[in-house]
């Protein structure tokens, strides 16, 4: 027994090695017992025999028999020959013993150590599957090192840690979540009324030779994924696999609120030496002035040789420098080589949870930009972010037009709704379930939809472009989930790559809800800059201000082809079909104040385009200030420009304006001022002088 409980660890095959070992010992040691006894007659049992051979004799039966044979053997014999032999057999019987426990002593010591092997491996193979996973939800993980924390990180708690249990949401609960909002938008689609069929004048043609992504697609990938996978399997199950490449880790969505984060990563692709002057240059201002930028990580599609053997002077100055800053411990940039990494040249790579930030906020912009400012970045967005961590924020939207007017209406119906939520939850404790999605029917009814790529519209946006985005590092783990390998591969082959488009609209169908968009530019009203500088330094000023829209490094040349449009407009028709629905639209930053503006048929806008902090409302005893407690640095500066603005509006006094007066007979002055404080970020005062300046005919006489 004992022999069979010590090698239970061990395989089958080892057992009946072990087992027939041991049998064959007892076999032969009855052998050696049976050639040592008298041939016509049983040996006397004495009390040797009685411990050994005879042992196994223990019925009334025998025992009377042996009581019988004893006297039998009493006879008078030669006692010298019966001592001898008696001896004898009772020595050969002590050295089998012997025997039989020094080879059992043996088996033991072979079983134990293999099984301390065997469970050493298992031991160590679990802890690396668990910490393969806790890689992807852990605080303060340093990339440059697989396993090693630094000192900094050390104190760093996982993102679960930091949030009540009640707002972690597991990957299975929001796969079974999208799948059954495919089912009922496919439900709702087909019991679309007859006279909403097929109601489209304008027809989508294919733009590429790339077959569109199937119908209600996510639904069938996410069903295949839950049937092949246990996502509740434990470490000690995800053990079992010996390669830890297999092993994907469990993804969670983020909480709603983030009020406890501080610091921020901030993340640029590139692959090209041209562009490092374009984004290291606002890289270093950043660094010196934006508080909380703790780390940095430039995401390389190239090979490491494009920074080491630059022909161009200028450019390898800057490459040398680049290289420098990911070597110095002191600076909090880093390099992540992709191609080193195992990784492709891919515009997902900025997603992917190899980068491995050590903050939950993550910051990105192309690397050619636009760089927005601290105020409109830091001060405003991040602020934004925190109140609503578990949706993409950003100040770079995109809006989709609905051509039929059965989306029109459910996406006008669902972003009022989404309105009246927001401005409603004023303390950030409302348990409003979202609008539904508007459902996307391309083969019940014909919808397709076109991206409209002139506005940055603060309402009714459904995507944001990577400048200027920030998202929860817990959706990097999803956007490379191995069940969305189909759309990552579709996305790689089209000819937008449009890897824009499949962020946003993936982490809105994960959350549930759309995106919240932030200001481009936050006005200070020029008070750093002189009253008294002329019109040609300040409209020159004007021109570097003003964000331009960019070309966007990666699909630089796209934009120039002539075919740009239809093959974007041809990728989100997929992608919205693949999922079968999109979201109502954002929800501008001005809702709930008076800076919304209801124009016609319900469009909304925030008016001015360029506000001030004290105009933001959740800066301000607003919309979403009650969500997370007061950043006190960014309310010293509201408090400071308010004080400054004062000294504007007494200043403003002295100007002697006409503002009713018509400025170039064409408008009245006051509109024309009231213009370039939207438009160019000019101060009452400024704006006032100007007009004055470009038309005298402005000023009171």
């Amino acid at each position: 027994m004992l022999i069979t409980e010590v090698a239970m660890p061990v395989s089958n095959l080892h057992q009946l090695d072990i087992n027939r070992l041991i049998e064959h010992v007892l076999s032969t040691t009855t052998t050696i017992m049976s050639s040592a006894s008298p041939p016509s007659s049983p040996l006397p049992p004495s009390d040797h025999h009685n411990n050994g051979a005879t042992i196994s004799s223990t019925s009334n039966e025998n025992f009377e028999s042996h009581l019988l044979q004893q006297k039998r053997w009493r006879r008078p014999t030669n006692n010298n020959n019966d001592n001898d032999s008696s001896f004898l057999t009772s020595k050969m019987l002590l050295r089998i013993l012997g025997g039989m426990l020094f080879l059992w002593g043996l088996s033991s010591l072979y079983l134990g150590s293999y099984y301390h092997v065997q469970h050493q491996d298992f031991t160590t193979t679990v802890h690396k599957m668990q910490q393969n996973k806790d890689d992807f939800i852990r605080r303060g993980d340093k990339a440059k090192a697989t396993a090693t924390r630094t000192s900094d990180s050390t104190k760093q708690r996982t993102d679960i840690d930091n949030v009540a249990p009640s707002t972690i949401i597991h990957e299975t609960e929001v796969f079974k979540s999208v799948i059954e909002r495919v089912k009922r938008t496919e439900e709702q689609c087909n019991n679309v009324p007859e006279h909403h069929v097929d109601t489209l004048t304008k027809s989508l043609l294919p733009a590429t030779d790339l077959p569109p992504l199937p119908e209600g697609g996510v639904a069938v990938a996410l069903e295949r994924w839950l049937n092949n996978h246990d996502n509740q399997r434990s470490s000690e199950e995800e053990a079992t696999t010996n390669n830890d490449d297999d092993v994907y880790p469990t993804c969670y969505i983020p909480p709603p609120k983030s009020c406890d984060v501080s610091t921020y990563t901030l993340v640029i692709m590139s692959h090209t030496t041209e562009r490092l002057e374009a984004f290291m240059d606002p890289l270093a201002d950043m660094v010196n002035s934006w508080p909380g930028l703790n780390e940095i990580i430039i995401v390389w599609n190239s090979p490491r040789t494009t920074l080491t053997s630059v022909s161009d002077e200028k450019q390898r100055q800057y490459a040398i420098k680049l290289l420098s800053w990911d070597t110095d411990p002191n600076h909090p940039l880093r390099i992540f080589f992709s191609l080193e990494e195992g990784l492709a040249n891919n515009l997902l790579n900025r997603y992917h949870p190899k980068i491995q930030p050590k903050n939950e906020a993550v910051f990105y912009f192309d690397d050619d930009g636009p760089f927005f400012s601290k105020e409109a970045m830091v001060d405003s967005g991040f602020e934004m972010w925190k109140r609503n961590s578990n949706v993409q924020v950003g100040a770079f939207p995109r809006n989709i037009r609905y051509l039929s007017k059965r989306m029109k209406d459910a996406g006008k119906k669902g972003l009022m709704e989404s309105i009246d939520i927001v401005t409603n939850n004023v303390h950030g404790d409302s348990g409003a379930t979202y609008p539904p999605f508007t459902p996307f029917c391309r083969n019940a009814t014909g919808d397709h939809v076109e991206y409209n790529y002139f506005t940055f519209p603060d309402y009714n946006a459904h995507m944001l472009l990577p400048s200027g985005s920030i998202l929860h590092r817990n959706y990097l783990c999803f956007i490379w989930h191995p069940a969305f390998e189909e759309l990552r591969t579709w996305v790689v082959h089209h000819k937008t790559m449009p890897d824009d488009m499949t962020v946003s609209t993936l982490v809105s169908h994960l959350s549930g809800r759309a995106p919240r968009t932030v200001p481009q530019k936050i006005s200070t009203f020029n008070t750093r800059r002189r009253l008294t500088e002329d019109s040609s330094e300040y409209y020159s000023d004007i021109s570097a201000n003003d964000a331009p829209i960019p070309n966007q490094s990666h699909r630089r040349l796209l934009w120039k082809n002539p075919n740009w449009a239809k093959w974007r407009e041809e990728a989100i028709n997929s992608i919205l079909n693949y999922f079968g629905s999109i979201h109502p639209g954002t929800v501008g930053w001005c809702a709930g104040t008076k800076y919304s503006q209801d124009h016609h048929k319900h469009h909304y806008e925030c008016k001015p385009e360029i506000p001030s902090l004290n105009m933001i409302p959740w800066l301000n005893e607003g919309v979403g200030f009650d969500h997370c407690p007061p950043n006190d640095r960014v309310t010293d500066i509201i408090k400071e420009t308010e004080k400054q603005m004062q000294k504007i509006m007494e200043e403003d006094k002295m100007v002697s304006f006409c503002g009713e007066c018509k400025y170039k007979n064409f408008i009245s002055c006051t509109d024309r001022a009231k213009y370039l404080i939207e438009k160019y970020n000019n101060n009452p005062v400024e704006a006032k002088k100007n007009t004055i300046k470009d038309d005298e005919n402005c000023k009171k006489k």
